[in-house]
């Protein structure tokens, strides 16, 4: 009959009348109680059968009616079409005749909704020429309340209780400047029995419905129009936020009145919301809520508003399945545990976690969606800012790898995770979302130990010599260039994080200019944290270039293109620091610090990979038709050289056997080297001296590949009036 009453109505250009008129002729009844009419269809209508434990929110100038899960915030539409082009406003729940009243802006007058979604129009009720857009049903006294601000209008009373006097009368409680509110939605507070609303303001007022009086309850944290308020059984205020749909819970009796976030609904516009406030929010026969499983401190249970995400509409979770609960299983109870579906099944770690440095978590999601995440590093039962390790991180349907970096100070030992993925950004460890999935587990988090590895020693040092004559043997007196160095190597479980280089250009007894570098085996110029490099030459930041070779693959420390920029010979001198009476103070010292973005899975130890270099653009030899600058290079016997130098140089010239095919490199064909390392601050031999003349036992432990007379570099060995001495 509605229906039939609408179509027809919708045609006229004055439907009220028309639809007065049809209900005459239709032979409405009307009932007379105590003096007050109302009209009433000749059908009758139908209340709800139960208490609803969902919350109604009618919206729209073309009003629907939604169904609420106050516990997650999902939803889904009951009422497409109320069968009126104007809104409904000012939504109640009666729980004594279980109907939903609102205020029709079409008919400027209270109506009945049924449990069909059509309603009745209570005529003749309103005293005002006014539309009313706040109100609620008190099931106590059984009166619907509406409010409007302003000295025109303000709170109203309608009793709807049909053995009373005032039965569908209409009466000023207080005007609307003596009660004067921007609120946009109250509740009735089933605990003891009054009215509660939120301002734009975020102020909490609390009304008595009988005066009219009012109490400033306070600041509740949140600001917006709250145009949809309800109220639990437990005396707990809810109200949805129209701009963002966040639904934020009050505890009204806990003296705080902090609004905190309950759970993310819709947003809204011109809207009201209702609820039966007896239900419980969550009924026991509810199998579309996904709660996690954590001890209750980490804010599991409903009670203590839990990780939870609404099931009835989503295809969207993490693994293979989802299952869902009207209560969490808080630990050490699990829904895996009770016979259900085991759906903590979406997130796997394939590393370690460790301090400061970055877990790798392969997370499955059945679609697109965002991933947050908390660990509870610290192990002090809850989830807070500083554990959060993924904040909104994109997913999509499948696997993949998520990098999650762990924070410094963590408490070693198991302690809890909890992910949640759903199509709302910033969700927290606790409240409702709206779609998605919470997976909590225990996980294992470790102290990121600090290795430190000093060589030879925290203050020793070792010696790195060079013969630049490659590939001649020269002179052979190993003093071309003489660094005294040391190194520092920080490592973690899970690789090196650091290292650090100190060194002294002992010596530089040649006659071509030549520069020194450092390469990092195994390490890549990317893994190097460039900002963090810190380098200095005689105590002072070097500036005008940078300590790492740019354009390469591999880390390679360039400490000076040519040592002559920073050494000198003195006085009847030719070489620094290699002529018996050409003694000095070493000239030039270096320190640099390098650490990696991450740690680094190489094997770095003792002196790394020290080297010789031509200089750019300076002679070095007849045997060189130009320059070979940077291509030329001599290392370590048997290691290899950089992506700089130029291979064609192993053409088996001059004294040189390197076959690099066979890992041979820097060597002749009995086994002596361009370059040796010694283990202290070694005295090396004068300028033009044959090492072999100075230390009588090296060509032995050269050719034996240091077999044989292993304390050859000692003093007690050498011939001592061939050694440099300051």
């Amino acid at each position: 009959m509605r229906i039939l009453i609408n179509m027809l109505c919708r045609s006229q250009n004055n439907r009220q009348e028309v639809t007065r008129q049809l209900v005459t002729l239709l032979g409405a009844v009307f009932l007379y109680s105590s003096g007050a009419v109302h009209a009433q269809d000749s059908f009758s209508p139908t209340a709800f059968s139960t208490c609803p434990s969902k919350a109604f929110l009618t919206q729209g100038k073309l009003p629907q009616t939604y169904g609420i899960n106050l516990v997650t915030g999902d939803y889904t539409v009951l009422a497409q079409d109320h069968f009126t082009d104007q809104p409904l406003n000012a939504v109640g729940f009666n729980g004594n005749d279980r109907f939903i009243y609102a205020w029709s802006y079409e008919y400027g007058q209270p109506v009945r909704i049924h449990n069909d979604w059509e309603f009745d129009v209570l005529s003749g009720i309103n005293i005002t020429d006014n539309n009313f857009y706040v109100g609620d049903v008190d099931t106590e006294r059984n009166i619907y309340y509406v409010y409007r601000r302003g000295a025109n209008y303000g709170l109203y009373a309608i009793g709807l209780d049909p053995d009373r006097a005032d039965y569908l009368s209409m009466s000023r409680v207080v005007d609307g400047s003596s009660l004067s509110l921007k609120i946009a939605d109250m509740a009735v507070n089933p605990v003891d029995g009054l009215i509660y609303a939120v301002e734009s303001n975020g102020a909490l007022h609390q009304l008595d419905q009988s005066d009219g009086s009012s109490v400033n309850l306070g600041y509740t944290g949140q600001t917006g129009t709250f145009g949809a308020a309800y109220f639990d059984p437990d005396g707990n205020l809810y109200v949805g936020r129209n701009n963002d749909g966040g639904i934020f819970r009050i505890d009204v009796s806990s003296g705080s009145n902090a609004a905190v976030l309950f759970a993310s609904g819709p947003a809204a516009t011109t809207n009201d919301g209702s609820r039966c406030a007896a239900a419980p929010l969550v009924d026991d026969s509810d199998q579309n809520i996904d709660f996690g499983d954590a001890p209750d401190t980490y804010a599991t249970s409903l009670d203590k508003n839990g990780a939870r995400h609404g099931l009835s509409n989503s295809t969207l979770f993490l693994g293979l399945g989802v299952d869902g609960e009207a209560n969490a299983y808080v630990y050490p109870l699990s829904d895996d545990s009770t016979g259900e579906l085991d759906d903590d099944d979406g997130i796997q770690f394939i590393t370690d976690i460790v301090e400061r440095e970055y877990a790798i978590a392969m997370v499955t999601a059945s679609g697109d969606g965002y991933l947050n995440a908390w660990i509870d590093v610290h192990q002090d039962g809850e989830f807070n800012a500083v554990d959060q390790v993924a904040i909104n991180v994109p997913v999509e349907a499948g696997e993949q790898a998520v990098y999650l970096p762990i924070p410094d100070g963590v408490q070693p030992g198991n302690t809890w995770a909890r992910f949640r993925l759903s199509s709302s950004l910033g969700l927290q460890p606790y409240g409702g979302a709206p779609d998605g999935e919470v997976e909590d587990m225990l996980v294992r988090v470790l102290q990121n130990i600090v290795i430190v590895t000093d060589y030879p020693s925290s203050t020793g040092w070792t010696t790195i010599a060079f013969e630049d004559n490659w590939p001649l043997l020269g002179d052979y007196d190993m003093n071309d260039l003489v660094v005294y160095m040391r190194t520092s190597t920080q490592r973690t479980s899970q690789g090196f994080t650091q290292v650090d280089v100190s060194g002294e250009v002992a010596a530089a007894g040649a006659g071509y200019h030549n520069g020194f570098g450092i390469r990092l085996p195994g390490v890549k110029l990317s893994e190097v944290d460039q900002e963090s490099v810190s380098f200095e030459i005689n105590g002072q930041p070097v500036v005008d270039r940078p300590l790492l070779e740019a354009n390469r693959d591999e880390a390679i420390l360039i400490i000076t293109n040519d040592v002559f920029d920073y050494v000198i010979s003195g006085n009847h001198c030719e070489y620094y620091r290699t002529e018996s009476g050409c003694g000095s103070s070493i000239q030039m010292s270096f320190e640099l610090s390098v650490k990696f973005n991450n740690p680094v899975d190489t094997h770095l130890s003792g002196a790394f990979d020290p080297f010789l270099f031509a200089s750019p653009d300076a002679w070095h030899g007849a045997h060189f038709v130009t320059p070979p600058g940077r291509s030329y290079e001599i290392h370590l016997k048997n290691q290899s050289p950089t992506e700089a130098f130029n291979p064609a140089l192993f053409a088996g010239a001059g004294q040189d056997a390197s076959v690099p095919d066979q890992g041979l490199y820097f060597l002749t064909a009995t086994g002596m080297p361009w370059a040796i390392e010694i283990g202290d601050r070694w005295q090396y031999p004068l300028e033009y001296v044959d090492l072999s003349i100075t230390y009588p036992d090296f060509p032995k432990f050269s050719t034996s590949n240091g077999r044989d007379s292993v304390y050859w570099y000692e003093h007690a060995n050498a011939v001592s009036h061939k050694l440099f001495s300051e």
